[in-house]
């Protein structure tokens, strides 16, 4: 019976993140759509480009996904593989006025995903004097390699695209990035090559990094003084002065005044923070909280985190994507005082799909009909659900799964059914999720005829 359940199960998920093949019939699931970025109401500028993120999960493969702008297809992509979550970046160039950015995804069943969009403002350009062209250092080439020089894009480790901050106010950037073609050696380097370059230094060099290693690339930068959204794109160039794998962007929006930091004509001892606060210590992922403190006797005030280097009594705003705790680091000389405050992002369900690999089947009974359901969750906890079934049949006990970080996991189950000459039409599983949100996912439908 084990070995018939595993055998099950692998059939289930080859069908569910493969493909159908020729003679089986894949369920018909609508695909999830979730837009990571822009957030709504984000402001660009006339001829930007617009990098549209988002997430595409079925359990079936999506065949093709498309930008539309304003009712209109503006770009469509194709799903390289037969995976279950599909990231990808689509771009927009950006035209005055208010406009509605929505991304629609097909499966390979006809399924259409429900409609997703998120409303931008774009303004006029302002005159800017143009960021030179940096070209290429001339190199001696080195022998033809026997390996290919690329990488990808992993994650945004600090500010995520649409982060906000005060004009002239310090922060890290780092991008994840995996190796995924020849080890970069010395001479490897990470280059500024369009937008605002945001940082003092154009090029920095890659760390040395193995064939299927990641590596985390830090800039230092500096927001503008202009209000706005402001966006830099760097580029991996190797030793010869060839660009190579894909371009890393990085995407602020200035708000309010400059900051301009006072340095105390003195100090001595320890400083004091009469307070270290939060606008807001509990919010949905994606918003903005601002932090706001008294610091008296110190040269200097910094939070970690990438938010940066501050006079001794301001605010930030700060954007959230998970609970996150800052901590406030006042220095005078060599003596230094700590604060921190949390701010809590709530647990919560993204979506969740089931699906089966025996939509219609026929033969002799009993069968056990496999199944299988994605969760997808934007933090650590514990998800509580049950299986549901046609009017109340087979349903199971209440199960739970553990999320170590964001993400998604499958879970499955089967149901053994099935008498001599009857006929099971329009049958179904279904996910009920209880905690820590009420979700119910798709119905899993299927017919049985028994021989």
């Amino acid at each position: 019976m084990l070995l018939r359940v595993i055998r099950a199960f692998t059939l289930f998920l080859l069908v569910m993140l493969i493909s159908a093949t020729a003679c089986s019939v894949q369920p018909r699931i609508k695909p999830l759509v979730v837009i990571q970025s822009p957030p709504s109401g984000s402001q660009f500028r006339e001829g930007e480009q617009v990098l549209v993120r988002s997430t595409v999960t079925n359990s079936v493969r999506v065949v093709r996904v498309e930008l539309v702008v304003d009712d209109q297809v503006a770009h469509t992509d194709s799903s390289p593989s037969t995976q279950i979550v599909f990231p990808l970046t689509q771009n927009w160039r950006a035209t005055i006025g208010s406009h509605t950015i929505g991304v629609r995804a097909y499966t390979a069943t006809g399924e259409i995903s429900d409609p997703v969009a998120v409303s931008v403002m774009v303004l006029a350009q302002p005159t800017v004097t143009p960021v030179p062209t940096i070209l290429p250092p001339t190199f001696t080439p080195s022998p033809t390699p026997t390996c290919t020089d690329n990488a990808t894009f992993v994650a945004d480790v600090t500010v995520p695209d649409g982060t906000p901050w005060m004009p002239g106010q310090a922060f890290n950037k780092i991008w994840r990035v995996r190796n995924t073609g020849c080890p970069w050696r010395e001479g490897y380097q990470l280059v500024f090559v369009s937008g605002e370059a945001m940082s003092a230094s154009r090029v920095f060099p890659l760390p040395q990094t193995a064939n299927g290693a990641t590596a985390d690339l830090l800039v230092a930068m500096s927001a503008p003084n202009a209000p706005g959204i402001h966006t830099g794109v760097w580029r991996l160039r190797n030793a010869s002065g060839a660009f190579f794998g894909t371009s890393v962007t990085v995407v602020i929006q200035v708000l309010g005044e400059p900051i301009t930091i006072q340095t105390p004509t003195a100090c001595s001892g320890a400083p004091s923070i009469s307070s270290f606060t939060a606008s807001q210590t509990m919010v949905q992922a994606g918003s903005t909280v601002t932090l706001n403190w008294n610091v008296a006797n110190a040269d200097s005030v910094e939070i970690d985190q990438g938010v940066g280097r501050f006079a001794p009594s301001a605010s930030a705003p700060v954007k959230l994507l998970g609970t996150t705790t800052y901590t406030l680091t006042a220095r005078c000389g060599g003596d230094t005082t700590t604060a921190q405050v949390t701010v809590s992002v709530p647990f919560a369900i993204l979506g969740s799909m089931a699906g089966t690999d025996t939509p219609d089947v026929s033969g002799a009974c009993p069968k056990t009909i496999s199944f299988g359901a994605v969760i997808i969750v934007n933090a650590q906890g514990t998800v509580t659900y049950k299986w549901e079934s046609t009017d109340g049949l087979d349903d199971s006990g209440m199960l739970s799964i553990y999320f170590d970080a964001p993400g998604q996991q499958i879970v499955t189950t089967s149901w053994t059914l099935g008498a001599p000459g009857r006929t099971y039409s329009n049958y179904w599983k279904r996910l009920h999720i209880f905690s820590p949100t009420d979700v119910i996912s798709n119905q899993a439908v299927f017919t049985l005829r028994c021989n």
